[in-house]
C-alpha cells in the first residue's frame, strides 16, 4: 500500500507535522502563514553532509539541472519529487519518480513530514530537519480576486501573489489541474491591470490546428496560404495596449516558440506572408497543466522561452487541496443558476457532506456542472443527496448501465436517472455536447433536446 492511500488520521498519529511546523495559520492581524523554517541533511549520496535551506513554497528535488536541489545520481529521477508548505506543514509529493520516493521506508506518492523524517531517494538519504525561525508567507486580507473566491490558506496565498502581480505588468504563468480556473483567473489579472480598459484576447494553443495556429497569434497578409483571401490581424495586434492570455502554452508547436520568444523580448510581430514588422504593446499571460520543465528536459519546450514566460508564476492549487471553500463556493454557484434568498438554506447537511467529501477531479469545473445537474432536478430547496450525480453518494460504474442498475433498486424517476447519465457524461466530456452525446450512444439533438425539455421544467415551476 502506497503512503498516500493510508487515511489521514493514521498519517497525522502524533500531530507533529501539524503541531510543530504550523507556528499561525493565517488568520493573525498580519495575514501572514508561518511556518518553521527547514532544512535537508544529506547523510548518505553525492551530497553527503551538505544541507539545503528550504527556500520556496514548492521546493524540487532531482537529478535535472532546473530543480532547487540537483542530486547528480543515476538512481534519482530528473524531476524526482517535491516538498510543498501546506495549510497542515511540509507535504512532500513524488513525481511519478523512476525508484521512488520514500519516507521512513516506506514508499511514497505524498506524506506530511515530521521533524527528523528521513527521505531517501536513489542512493541519496536526508533528513528533513525543522529550524527555530519560522518564515512568514503573506497572504491576501480578501477572500475573493474578482470572480475567484476562497477563504482557505491556498486560496488566499493566490490572491496575494495574484494582486501582487497584477499592477506590476509582467509575464505571469498560471499552472494548475485542468478546470482549476486558469484563464478566470487570467482574466482577472487583466482586469485588476492597468490595461483593464484595453482587450483581452484568449489564445488556445491546444484548441487550434498547427497549420492555422500561427494566423491566429500574428495575423496574415493576403495570399499568405490557400483561404487568406484577405489581410487579418492576429491576437497580438488585436490585443494592441492589453492582454494577450496564451492557455495550454505546452502545447505551442516546437517551430511556433521562437517566434514567440521574439514577440516576448523585442514586441514586435510579422504576419505570415509579410516581411515588415509591426510593434504591438502587449501584456502576456500564459496557462498550462503541463510541466514545463519536464518538457524542457525532454526538448519538446525550449528553455529560453520557459526562463521567459516562467518568471512570475502562479499555481493554482486543485479543489481537492482546499476543502474549506467547497461549500462556499457551492452555495455562490447555486445562486448563479436560480435566485435563491440571502438566508435560504440551499443544502441539506449531508448533501454539503458529499460535496466536501467528493475528490473533485474536474475541480471547479466539475463542481460547476454539479450544482447545475442539482439546481435542475431540484424543484425546492434545499439541496439534498438524491438531486446530486449518483458518483457523488454511490460508489458504481460510470455507465448508462450501471446508472439504470442502480436506479432499479432506488427511487429515482427515469428523468431523474437520464439526467444523471447526461450530466456525467458532460462532465467526464468537460461540457463538450458532441463529445458526450458519444457516449451515450445517442444523436446530438437528441441530447439537445433531453436538456432542453429539462430546462423548460425548471423555468416553469
Amino acid at each position: 500500500m502506497r503512503y498516500s492511500e493510508r487515511t489521514m488520521a493514521d498519517d497525522r498519529t502524533n500531530n507533529v507535522a501539524s503541531e510543530t511546523l504550523v507556528l499561525a495559520d493565517g488568520d493573525n492581524q498580519e495575514n501572514l502563514f508561518r511556518v518553521r523554517r527547514t532544512k535537508l541533511l544529506v547523510i548518505s549520496g553525492p551530497l553527503q553532509g551538505r544541507e539545503f535551506v528550504l527556500n520556496r513554497d514548492t521546493f524540487t528535488i532531482g537529478s535535472g539541472s532546473h530543480n532547487d536541489l540537483t542530486i547528480e545520481d543515476s538512481t534519482v529521477s530528473k524531476r524526482h519529487c517535491e516538498i510543498v508548505v501546506e495549510q497542515s506543514g511540509y507535504l512532500i509529493r513524488d513525481l511519478d519518480s523512476t525508484n521512488g520516493t520514500f519516507v521512513q521506508g516506506v514508499r511514497v506518492s505524498s506524506a506530511h513530514l515530521a521533524p527528523g523524517s528521513e527521505i531517501q531517494l536513489g542512493k541519496t538519504r536526508i533528513v528533513f530537519c525543522p529550524l527555530q525561525d519560522a518564515n512568514d508567507i503573506p497572504l491576501s486580507r480578501n477572500e475573493a480576486f474578482g470572480a475567484m473566491l476562497g477563504r482557505s490558506v491556498p486560496m488566499r496565498r493566490i490572491f496575494y501573489l495574484a494582486e501582487t502581480y497584477s499592477p506590476a505588468d509582467v509575464t505571469v504563468m498560471i499552472t494548475g489541474e485542468t478546470g482549476t480556473g486558469k484563464e478566470i483567473l487570467a482574466e482577472e489579472i487583466h482586469n485588476h491591470s492597468n490595461r483593464r480598459d484595453k482587450p483581452f484576447i484568449v489564445i488556445d494553443c491546444a484548441a487550434i490546428s498547427k497549420e492555422l495556429i500561427e494566423s491566429e497569434l500574428f495575423g496574415h497578409v493576403k495570399g499568405a496560404f490557400t483561404g487568406a483571401n484577405a489581410d487579418r490581424q492576429g491576437a497580438f495586434e488585436l490585443a494592441d495596449g492589453g492582454t494577450v492570455f496564451l492557455d495550454e502554452i505546452g502545447d505551442l508547436s516546437p517551430d511556433l516558440q521562437p517566434k514567440l520568444l521574439r514577440v516576448l523580448e523585442k514586441r514586435e510581430i510579422r504576419r505570415v506572408g509579410e516581411n515588415k514588422t509591426v510593434n504591438v504593446d502587449v501584456r502576456v499571460v500564459c496557462a498550462t497543466n503541463r510541466n514545463l520543465e519536464e518538457m524542457v528536459v525532454s526538448d519538446e519546450f525550449r528553455e529560453d522561452l520557459w526562463f521567459r514566460v516562467n518568471t512570475f508564476e502562479i499555481p493554482l492549487p486543485p479543489l481537492r487541496e482546499r476543502p474549506d471553500d467547497i461549500p462556499r463556493l457551492a452555495r455562490h454557484l447555486a445562486g448563479r443558476f436560480r435566485k435563491v434568498p440571502p438566508d435560504a438554506d440551499i443544502f441539506a447537511k449531508d448533501a454539503l457532506a458529499a460535496l466536501s467529501e467528493h475528490d473533485w477531479p474536474g475541480n471547479v469545473r466539475e463542481l460547476v456542472n454539479v450544482i447545475e445537474h442539482a439546481m435542475i432536478l431540484c424543484d425546492d430547496l434545499p439541496i439534498t443527496p438524491e438531486h446530486l450525480p449518483s458518483r457523488l453518494t454511490l460508489r458504481r460504474p460510470r455507465s448508462i448501465a450501471g446508472a439504470v442498475r442502480v436506479a432499479d433498486h432506488s427511487t429515482k424517476s427515469l428523468r431523474e436517472i437520464e439526467m444523471d447519465a447526461i450530466f456525467e457524461a458532460l462532465e467526464r466530456c468537460g461540457g463538450n455536447k458532441p463529445k458526450a452525446a458519444e457516449q451515450l450512444g445517442v444523436s446530438l439533438k437528441t441530447l439537445y433536446n433531453k436538456l432542453n425539455q429539462v430546462s423548460g421544467l425548471e423555468k416553469s415551476a
